[in-house]
């Protein structure tokens, strides 16, 4: 009797073992097929859509799937139009990865908005839509929707886990940071927390405000999160520039995050010791359109009811005065004149140096 429980437990942890680690074979992304050991770049397709005016979009891909099984990272880059810095570090991240050394994989989409980039586009394709709002997109839907239903289905779908790598946008003047996703889902939201530190940048957003209903996602790696896929949003750059210490800190992010899941051990760790945490934040938005000048920069501590700067109309008389909600750091500023309504104008947040409980 004991012989035949000995063996049953060992038939159930072979079981585990092997559901958590499949036998290595092709991983397939799209049209992409790529075999153990091997690399391959090519193209996701996304359908067009009605008419002419919505025409079908290529997403730049790149597998590379290791000799042996593992987890499996996806790395996209240039989701809002003028986020470069993500664009220009993932050809450096991939060739630094060695298929031969890897347990497990990693999936790179290198422009997941081409319309917006191509087009100089800040926050919107031209749908007038925010790809990073849709999740987890429409096959029916305009091109937006469609580009975040390919990726949620052909690459978040095949990933274990995920890093959406941003920066602030054409507009924005913002300091390096990452977001720490809560979802009450406790295992997934441990495994965050140490993505988030692992990937190197010592200000981290505690964000417990994401929807949970995984149809209204939203948000790229929340999409991730709410289907049990540990997941983190980083932001190193900004104002459309492609600054070398933006762009590495993202490199060394990125192959940072690779080593800590056990995919290539031998790359070098950023991981961050004394993070600090933003326990609570407020992106502050225009109250009426107009002209914005900003009297705040980027990093700067405020109290609460600072002046952070005026909006005006073409002829200069000041339409609103924005002040801060709380005392807090700046993490972004919207660094150029155009504002519409309810735009963002500044993202505030209140440091902690104790970790927050989950």
């Amino acid at each position: 009797m004991i012989a035949r429980m000995t063996a049953a437990i060992g038939l159930l942890a072979l079981a585990a073992a092997l559901q958590a680690s499949p036998a290595a074979g092709p991983l397939t992304v799209g049209t992409i097929s790529v075999a153990p050991g091997s690399s391959a770049s090519g193209w996701l397709e996304v359908p067009a859509g009605q008419g002419a005016a919505d025409p079908s979009v290529r997403l730049p891909v790149t597998v590379i799937n290791g000799a042996s099984p593992g987890s499996t990272l996806a790395l996209i880059a240039g989701t809002h139009g003028e986020e470069y810095t993500s664009v220009i570090a993932l050809p450096r991240v991939a060739a630094r990865l060695d298929p031969a050394r890897m347990r497990g994989s990693v999936i790179m989409v290198h422009m997941a908005n081409p319309p917006a980039f191509y087009g100089r586009r800040i926050y919107y394709g031209p749908d007038g839509k925010n790809l990073n709002r849709v999740y987890p997109g429409r096959a029916d839907g305009t091109i937006s929707d469609r580009i975040a239903h390919t990726i949620t289905n052909h690459v978040i779908e095949r990933a274990t886990h995920l890093a959406d790598m941003h920066c602030g946008d054409g507009n924005e003047s913002l300091r390096p940071y990452s977001y720490w996703i809560i979802s009450g889902n406790r295992k997934v939201d441990d495994a965050t927390r140490e993505m988030a530190l692992a990937f190197g940048l010592d200000h981290i957003v505690v964000d417990r405000d994401r929807p949970r209903d995984p149809a209204a996602s939203s948000f790229t790696s929340n999409t991730a999160i709410l289907r049990g896929k540990p997941a983190i949003t980083t932001e190193s750059g900004g104002m459309g520039l492609t600054d070398e210490a933006s762009v590495q800190a993202q490199v060394d992010g990125a192959l940072s995050l690779v080593a800590h899941l056990g995919i290539m051990t031998e790359l070098p760790s950023v991981r961050v010791e004394r993070p600090v945490w933003i326990v609570r934040s407020e992106v502050v938005r225009a109250p009426v359109e107009g002209i914005w000048r900003p009297v705040v920069e980027k990093m700067q501590m405020v109290a609460a009811g600072t002046l952070m700067g005026r909006i005006a109309d073409p002829f200069g008389k000041v339409l609103a005065e924005v002040r801060a909600p709380f005392a807090g750091e700046i993490l972004y500023v919207v660094a150029t004149p155009p504002v519409g309504q309810n735009e963002p104008l500044a993202y505030v947040g209140q440091i902690s140096e104790t970790p927050p409980a989950e």
